[in-house]
């Protein structure tokens, strides 16, 4: 626009390429010597006053200077602009600053708002997020709560089997035996009574195993080690468990080596914490405990626990290991295929 109004000659060029020069250098590098160059432009306005015809330039970037006397400083080139100069031309001078000034404004308007819709999105997406991990927090709470419901009620059913069914039937075989004595004379009633007496033997030993059943997948083995731990008062215990539903054989085997490893911590270590993780693999079940006690452990000492602990696992199938290295460290394997043969 201000070359239209203008014959173009070098001092026009040379105050374009200063001018966009020293704008580009002030777009990527918001530092003290860009503020400098700045004021150096203005100097060169006073200098040469054709190069006030791209002031509005270094206007529009000298409007984001923090410094006050950096701002608007151009404006003192202004005023003398306006008493040296033709009045057309200072008036397009600064008629295009004010556009400048403007656009600045617009501009960080813009950068503002754009700032803003990110920093929205990004906190939408965080809550989002959040909000996800809370439901399946919720939704996993609300399984573990089911199951453990349901785990509790077939206990209760299996109590309810063993001590009213079961008795009644216990009872009923005692009631065969002693007509079995009143009528040892007669063949056909004890012949009757012995198959009668068969029947409820047989009902009893069906009644028992749905019981043993029954109590055998109301353990939930989670439970049980949260109970462990909560119950252990020597040291603090720290419980990374990471398994769904481990057969009932290896729930009864990592219980006892957890008690057994627990025991002889209390008795022979100095730790001050413990750590035991569970995990569940797709071929087998492991079980670590380790300590950080600082008294290593003579060849001889527990070695009936550890003993029983081994055999608990060869029983299995497992691997057994135990070892000392910066606190007594006890790990076991157990592969699921035995254990479901």
């Amino acid at each position: 626009m201000i070359l239209s109004f203008s014959e173009i000659e070098l001092m026009f060029l040379a105050s374009l390429l200063t001018a966009v020069a020293i704008s580009s250098f002030s777009e990527y590098f918001e530092n003290i010597l860009s503020r400098c160059l700045s004021v150096i432009y203005l100097m060169l306005c006073i200098l040469f006053p054709k190069f006030i015809g791209f002031l509005p330039l270094i206007v529009y970037d000298m409007a984001g200077y923090d410094k006050v006397y950096f701002k608007y400083s151009w404006v003192a080139i202004i005023v003398i602009d306006v008493f040296t100069s033709p009045f057309p031309s200072y008036i397009r001078v600064i008629l295009i600053s004010c556009v400048a000034l403007l656009l600045h404004y617009r501009t960080q308007q813009q950068i503002k708002i754009r700032n803003d819709f990110f920093t929205l999105t990004d906190k939408s997406k965080e809550y989002s997020l959040r909000l996800e991990r809370k439901n399946q927090q919720l939704m996993d709470k609300q399984d573990y709560e089911l199951r453990l419901a349901t785990l509790s009620e077939r206990n209760r059913i299996a109590r309810e089997i063993h001590d009213n069914v079961g008795h009644l039937l216990t009872r009923s075989i005692l009631q065969v035996d002693a007509l079995n004595v009143t009528y040892s004379q007669n063949k056909e009633i004890l012949d009757e009574l012995h198959i009668l007496k068969s029947t409820m033997s047989e009902a009893m030993s069906s009644v028992r195993n749905s019981v043993h059943n029954l109590h055998d997948e109301s353990l939930d083995l989670r439970v049980q080690m949260e109970t462990i731990c909560s119950e252990f008062e020597f040291c603090s215990v720290s419980l990374r468990f990471e398994a769904d539903n481990p057969s009932t054989a290896i729930k009864y085997c990592f219980i006892a080596v957890t008690r057994e490893a627990l025991s002889n911590i209390a008795q022979h270590s100095d730790a001050t914490n413990a750590y035991i993780i569970i995990e569940e693999h797709p071929a087998f079940c492991t079980l670590s405990i380790q300590d950080n006690g600082r008294i290593k452990p003579t060849d001889d000492i527990n070695g009936i626990g550890l003993r029983n602990m081994s055999d608990r696992v060869e029983v299995l199938g497992g691997i057994f290991r135990s070892e000392y290295s910066n606190g007594f460290k006890i790990f076991i394997s157990v592969p699921k295929e035995h254990d479901k043969a």
